[in-house]
């Protein structure tokens, strides 16, 4: 049987975009620059070319390359320790690390355990893609599948990674710039303000990573006041950053998060299961301390607990964030939370046409500190039989301007769906309630209000409930996404 929030419901035909495909085979005959190549399993050092490859790390690090360079590895060989390569592109002309060979087999960059396998110091217009990297021996040690790190260099530009397969980072359990994650951007030093700019993470597989798997950038150039009292003002976001068409799986701790940036883009991500060893504080994908986020059609599942467990997250100093066309399901700790932990803020946060199905504990969560300003409209919410939720939940009594309206929140079946208000910020206008308990009085309601049309969420009926039913044998959840919120479908694409 059908639900009853699904009846009125139209069908909208928007797609969501196939992931890139990116091809392994390097295109020699277009090379600028120069080939190189690595066989790890060659039996004696050779000179880098085709016919006599380097066999070891050590040999590749040792060359400075330029712009049009490739440095090659040899599919289905294993290289252990860390690559770490000197020298930078151009604009026209990147410098690319990536594969050669016939092998069905990736070619390999074992970490051993040690701070990163791969490391991109001070490297500038740059391409990593195609290989296999992992960092399993001696777990529980600080560090990296691969790290970018530039210092002291002003701006650093031009960095893409693609079709990585990232996993098997068994770090330990510290998030920041001491930390472990399958991928982190880091900017160090303290003389030249420094940033990245232009960086795409695309198409990339990262699984079994502890403790976060993509964080983008841990700066030390990112105090302000807007983040936590400062005497000196640093800020410095890092710029033209776009995460997209990345798959995330057994993940110990946090997804995606974005750190001093300005004007992110992330989108078109898949999570499942999060928060699955760490002893701390993690969410799916959430940005800290960043201008202007948005973040769009992604799919975040499995949220191990409650601390915090939930899908998406607006957290502390972030101005401008929107969250828009996201799904959120199966999340122990809940949906969505905004969190500002002290005396910081957070700004014109504008969530809405999210779907969230069966998240478990709470809907919109809220840490112990004030929110200056956020709008939540145009999401629905389903709780199913057997799942309990605090739609809205405040622990504290700190002041949150939070609007809550045209939202659509159904509970069906065992369990309840209640909330908790204590700071007397929030609003309620014009959202339709079904099934919930110590329902808040609205400001606007029944007459009051124009009624939310199907087109405005632009929500197909059976493509929700193929989702509710767990039937996704003839279209795939994010392509279920796209057409659920088909309405938008196109907004900040790139």
């Amino acid at each position: 049987m059908k639900n009853k929030w699904l009846a009125r419901a139209t069908v909208t035909g928007m797609v969501l975009a196939i992931p890139a495909i990116f091809t392994s085979a390097p295109s020699f005959a277009e090379a600028a620059g120069s080939q190189y190549f690595v066989d790890c399993a060659a039996a004696t050092a050779g000179t880098g070319s085709a016919a006599s490859p380097w066999n070891s790390l050590q040999q590749a690090n040792a060359q400075v390359f330029g712009p049009g360079d490739q440095l090659l590895f040899k599919k289905g060989s294993t290289c252990k320790g860390m690559l770490k390569p000197s020298g930078s592109g151009t604009p026209d002309d990147a410098f690319t690390i990536s594969d050669y060979g016939t092998s069905d087999d990736r070619a390999v960059i074992a970490g051993q355990g040690g701070p990163a396998a791969v490391h991109l110091f001070d490297n500038e217009h740059i391409v990593l893609k195609n290989l296999e990297i992992t960092n399993d021996v001696l777990p529980a040690s600080q560090r990296r599948g691969v790290l970018v790190e530039i210092k002291d260099i002003g701006t650093g530009t031009g960095y893409d990674l693609e079709n990585l397969y990232i996993h098997d980072v068994w770090g330990g359990d510290l998030k920041g710039p001491n930390g472990s994650q399958g991928i982190g951007f880091k900017v160090s030093g303290n003389s030249v303000p420094t940033k990245f700019d232009d960086v795409h993470i695309v198409g990339n597989r990262l699984e079994h990573i502890d403790r976060q798997a993509i964080v983008t950038v841990l700066s030390t150039w990112s105090a302000r006041p807007e983040v936590s009292p400062t005497p000196v003002t640093n800020w410095l976001a890092s710029t033209n950053i776009v995460v997209e068409h990345n798959t995330l799986s057994d993940i110990g701790g946090d997804g995606i998060v974005m750190n001093t940036t300005d004007g992110a883009i992330v989108q078109r991500n898949t999570v499942t299961g999060f928060q699955l060893r760490s002893a701390g504080y993690n969410a799916g994908i959430w940005p800290f301390n960043t201008d202007n986020s948005t973040f769009q059609y992604n799919d975040v599942s499995g949220g191990g607990n409650t601390l915090d467990g939930m899908a998406y997250d607006v957290d502390q100093g972030n101005i401008n964030t929107t969250f828009q066309y996201n799904y959120s399901h199966d999340n122990a700790g809940g949906f969505f939370l905004l969190c500002n932990n002290g005396p910081g803020l957070i700004r014109n946060a504008d969530i809405h046409h999210n779907l969230s199905i069966n998240d478990s504990f709470r809907g919109l969560e809220n840490c112990r500190g004030a929110v200056e300003s956020a709008e939540f409209h145009q999401n629905w919410i389903y709780i199913g039989d057997g799942i309990s939720q605090t739609v809205v939940n405040e622990n504290t009594t700190n002041l949150r301007t939070v609007q809550f309206q045209n939202n659509i929140v159904v509970k069906e079946g065992a369990g309840a769906a209640s909330f908790k208000l204590l700071s007397g910020g929030y609003t309620f206008a014009c959202n339709e309630f079904t099934g919930t308990t110590l329902t808040p009085v609205q400001s606007a309601a029944g007459d009051a209000c124009q009624p939310i049309p199907a087109a405005s969420h632009g929500v197909n009926q059976g493509l929700i409930q193929k989702v509710l039913d767990g039937d996704h044998a003839t279209t795939s959840v994010q392509d279920s996404l796209s057409r659920i919120f088909g309405a938008g479908s196109s907004a900040g694409q790139k």
